[in-house]
């Protein structure tokens, strides 16, 4: 018989924390599931770990090859048996009733594809505060990943028919939302914390955090060009210049930018109009910033005048710019 849910567990060099992060699963109130663990050719003890546990639910594929994360996640989402897929990374923990509070909020939810939940970073206050009704994370999307990737669960023929797109990793969680935001699929977040985040230095080397940035941004883009603007007038370079601006931002491009932005507040869009707003503010605030940080004035006067030029409603006067 089926298991309710399929967890995907992929696994590389987490001597440190694997066992917990296995145990945390095995402990969970909603005990029907199947746990795939997908070892990614570890150098490490992380397989003898593994290994060291006897739980029937537990089925371990050991790789051949390094091939990636991305990789180890498709292969568990075309072996998943259950109704449901969730994931969990191998140094994180889920708090025990995780899986008993998703199942039963998907269940009650229909319309709803996925679900994460909020998180507590190990050793630190920090929440990430991420909305959880589907519209407003729709829009969220416009400024970044709004769902934790290790505390997901969603209907498995979703993950099915979507999969994860090897060629965004490290980014790839953020792509899987776009690309189902884009679609209209709804997707939500538990208020509650049902997992602990650790954070540490092995998590993404530097050649991986550019990677990151440059799927981040196509991922970003994708969800923008869901406003009716001018394709021909703002192409995707132009707009990308827009929405992630780099410190090389002049002023020619700032006061484009903000009349790009302007026209956004009034092109057909599927967003509501109060969530549209404030991407537009906080877009139109990080456009400013980049520009002021680059006339020295510091990062920290940078914000300030960026937040005092947030607060004028006479703007395009104080900036001198003529539309």
């Amino acid at each position: 018989m089926a298991p309710k849910i399929s967890v995907l567990l992929p696994v590389y060099n987490a001597e440190n924390f694997i066992a917990e992060s296995i145990q945390s699963i095995l402990d969970q109130t909603e005990p029907d599931f199947e746990l795939l663990v997908i070892d990614d050719c570890s150098t490490d003890r992380s397989l003898e770990i593994i290994e060291g546990f006897q739980d029937p639910r537990i089925i371990l594929r050991k790789k051949k090859s390094n091939s990636g994360y991305t990789e180890s996640l498709n292969w568990g989402i075309d072996q998943a048996r259950g109704k449901y897929i969730a994931r969990m990374d191998a140094d994180d923990i889920s708090l025990p009733q995780r899986f008993e509070k998703q199942l039963l909020f998907l269940e009650q939810n229909q319309l709803v594809a996925m679900c994460g939940t909020e998180a507590l970073v190990e050793g630190s206050n920090l929440k990430f505060n991420y909305p959880c009704e589907p519209e407003a994370i729709q829009a969220n999307l416009l400024l970044g990943s709004s769902l934790i990737h290790p505390s997901i669960m969603g209907k498995t023929d979703i993950f099915k028919a979507y999969k994860y797109d090897i060629l965004k990793e490290p980014a790839e969680d953020y792509d899987l939302f776009t690309r189902l935001a884009a679609k209209g699929i709804q997707l939500a977040n538990l208020e509650e914390p049902l997992l602990i985040y650790r954070v540490h230095t092995n998590q993404i080397s530097k050649v991986q955090n550019q990677k990151q940035i440059g799927s981040a941004q196509q991922s970003m883009l994708r969800m923008f060009c869901l406003f009716d603007y001018d394709r021909i007038q703002y192409p995707d370079e132009t707009v990308l210049s827009y929405i992630w601006p780099t410190r090389s931002i002049n002023r020619g491009q700032l006061k484009a930018g903000l009349v790009f932005f302007e026209q956004l507040k009034n092109s057909k869009h599927p967003f509501t109009k109060k969530e549209v707003l404030k991407v537009i503010r906080i877009k139109r605030y990080n456009l400013f910033k980049a520009y002021v940080q680059q006339q020295d004035f510091g990062t920290i006067k940078a914000s300030f005048l960026a937040l005092r030029f947030l607060g004028l409603s006479h703007w395009r006067q104080i900036l001198k710019l003529s539309y």
